[in-house]
């Protein structure tokens, strides 16, 4: 498997986190942990993903957009297959789709049924390009084709929230009712509207995904000093871990688990400097 990151053009990073290639000269069946928001292209090949909850098959020319997830899926990559991607950052997705996060959590629709249908003649060009970087240009083309600055944004909440999320250390949702000047329904509604999922949700998916990327990233081999940081006990830890990851975290320290040990260790090469390089 083969796999490549590359940055979008300086006026989206804010909104796309990073763009990605990853190839497969074999079949892969694996498990895709949760994320954030991506559109993928697939350019070469078939894709079989459990993201909906159902098995269903991408081909050659589709471009899924999948919402932010909150769960493990399954997915199997065809031989051949190859697949460009963009993440797609919380503020991302309120400057280029006009429905809430939360109405897409955990499911995908085709991209072109929410870009404007000014910018669906730019599609096809993602699919055309002859190399990466003609594949990277008209991404930046599609996308920056169809932001919109119209829609509200509490940049501050993001900002804040972003942060809450994305620190190592153990935060409660106390920490964040702390820093912002929101009731708690509304820090619910825009963690919905932003995030796809309420705070509470939203905290524990980004708990397990860093205790995921402690294991992979400082290479241990027990996963128990993780477990006493943030969890009231090792079963809830398991739990934890296994509903955000896939796996419990000692068939994570075990298994080979080629897409996420593979997209981790690559991201640690590039500069990223987008907070959710966390998941993408």
């Amino acid at each position: 498997m083969e796999f490549t990151y590359y940055e979008p053009a300086p006026a989206l990073r804010a909104l796309v986190s990073s763009y990605y290639f990853v190839s497969f000269p074999f079949e892969v069946s694996d498990i895709m942990r949760a994320e954030i928001a991506n559109a993928r292209f697939v350019l070469q090949g078939r894709v079989t993903t459990g993201l909906s909850g159902e098995d269903v098959e991408v081909g050659a020319g589709e471009a899924p957009l999948c919402g932010p997830t909150y769960r493990w899926s399954r997915i199997k990559f065809e031989p051949g297959a190859r697949i460009f991607g963009a993440a797609i950052t919380p503020l991302g997705w309120r400057r280029l789709f006009s429905v809430s996060a939360n109405e897409l959590a955990d499911t995908h629709v085709p991209l072109e049924e929410l870009v404007p249908q000014s910018a669906k003649p730019l599609i096809p060009a993602v699919f055309e390009g002859k190399d990466n970087e003609a594949v990277v240009r008209a991404a930046d083309a599609l996308f920056s084709s169809f932001v919109s600055e119209k829609r509200l944004v509490h940049d501050d909440f993001i900002e804040q929230a972003t942060q809450w999320i994305v620190d190592p250390e153990p935060n409660e949702i106390e920490h964040l009712l702390d820093h912002v000047d929101l009731s708690h329904r509304q820090i619910e509604r825009l963690c919905k509207t932003y995030f796809g999922a309420g705070p509470k949700k939203l905290h524990r998916k980004f708990r397990a995904l860093h205790a995921a990327n402690r294991l992979t990233w400082m290479n241990l081999s027990d996963w128990r000093d993780i477990a006493r940081a943030a969890y009231y006990d090792q079963a809830h830890f398991i739990r934890e871990f296994k509903q955000f990851n896939g796996r419990t975290p000692q068939d994570f320290i075990n298994g080979p688990h080629i897409l996420v040990r593979m997209t981790l260790e690559e991201r640690l090469k590039i500069n990223h400097g987008s907070p959710f390089s966390l998941v993408g």
